[in-house]
């Protein structure tokens, strides 16, 4: 009886003290669609990748379909479009997630995927086209990302990436080139010589008016453009490697030109005495509504050969703009943006100026800076359009 009541004490202690010792929730089997070719150099990086987690993780499941096949290629157009994808390998699908390629950032991801499925419930989206089941909206999922992987720099945080950080950058650089520079200040000085303040403010504020006009409706024409061909693969490799092409020339000749102090090399001498006469004439007009007609008239003439000047830069920004899904006005926003920027140095010059009536400029070795910054960043992002289009996309 005594050794009864022993062992009936001992289960009761085992059943109070059994919750410390299991788990409340075992670990869930991840499933990992991963769809690779025998010719894919990528796939085989992504294969051993995958067999590196399999030995980490003991919950996960990697299921490979070879394409060359012919009942997985078929299952693979399935999966592609339902989630309205290129049809490229290596493809991973993890329940409602796809990762394509292979680079750090797709393994960063894959391994949080797991981490996150492994204790919490998922849809299995192969599994379900597999059976004939229906895909639901809410089948899909999205990543939720605190950091991101950029290739050169490393992690950083996602909050340190935007659109607007993107504008600011890229519209401040573009401002520090010489092609409209140039004309500004003669300009200034031709307006300083006239002694009429009211008059030199309204001409110059006309200027830099209408060169925010023209700039801001030739980026709203280009993103018309560019928004219908965001779908086509080939055209964005076409425009990255137009912007590779860029941004290795203004690297050339940032190192060629960097002791000499070139200006702007679009127009030539003779262009510029047309110009030059085109001011001087526009000053010396009494009438104050001709002469606004004519600034407003050299602005969009010196603007369209600034955006020459520029490589292309504000082209290449409403190009990132159309990669993103946003609504029209905050295109029109993150553009206005860029404006602000490009148009910074030259309302500094301008209004220091008509308070001073001295005539100051940018040297020619911010403007050589701008080239080689210039060239950096459309290098740069010519490469991720072509190798990390979901950069670009800010689609982290």
């Amino acid at each position: 009886m005594k050794r009864a009541k022993q062992i009936l004490l001992i289960l009761i202690l085992g059943l109070l003290i059994s919750p410390f010792f299991t788990s409340v929730k075992a670990d869930n089997i991840v499933n990992i669609h991963f769809f690779h070719s025998i010719y894919c150099g990528h796939c085989d990086d992504m294969e051993a990748y995958l067999e590196e987690l399999e030995l980490e993780y003991d919950n996960i499941n990697v299921i490979s379909y070879v394409v060359e096949e012919i009942e997985n290629y078929n299952l693979f157009l399935e999966v592609i479009d339902a989630f309205n994808q290129d049809a490229k390998v290596p493809t991973v699908i993890i329940g409602g997630i796809n990762f394509l390629g292979f680079n750090q950032q797709n393994q960063d991801d894959i391994e949080k995927t797991i981490i996150r499925y492994s204790n919490n419930d998922y849809v299995d989206i192969v599994d379900k086209i597999i059976n004939g089941e229906e895909i639901l909206t809410t089948d899909f999922d999205t990543l939720e990302r605190d950091t991101v992987t950029l290739p050169f720099i490393g992690e950083i945080q996602i909050e340190n990436l935007s659109l607007s950080l993107a504008a600011v950058v890229l519209g401040f650089v573009d401002g520090f080139n010489p092609c409209a520079m140039w004309v500004l200040i003669f300009l200034i000085s031709m307006l300083i010589n006239m002694k009429n303040k009211k008059r030199m403010w309204i001409i110059g504020v006309s200027f830099l008016v209408t060169s925010a006009l023209v700039y801001f409706l030739i980026m709203v024409s280009w993103l018309q453009i560019a928004i219908s061909i965001t779908g086509i693969t080939w055209l964005r490799i076409i425009i990255g490697l137009v912007a590779i092409g860029f941004g290795s020339y203004n690297l050339e000749k940032y190192f060629k030109n960097r002791n000499k102090d070139v200006g702007c090399e679009v127009t030539d001498q003779k262009q510029k005495n047309k110009i030059i006469e085109r001011i001087k004439g526009i000053v010396k007009k009494q009438n104050l509504l001709l002469a606004l007609l004519g600034v407003v008239a050299l602005a969009v003439t010196v603007n369209m050969i600034e955006l020459a000047c520029s490589a292309g830069l504000p082209l290449l920004y409403t190009q990132i703009l159309a990669y993103n899904d946003l609504a029209t006005g905050t295109y029109f926003l993150y553009i206005s943006i860029y404006i602000l920027f490009f148009l910074i140095d030259d309302l500094v010059i301008f209004t220091i100026a008509m308070i001073t009536m001295q005539v100051t400029g940018i040297s020619n070795k911010y403007a050589n800076l701008s080239t080689i910054v210039g060239g950096i960043i459309m290098f740069l992002i010519g490469f991720l359009l072509i190798f990390f289009p979901n950069i670009v996309m800010f689609n982290f």
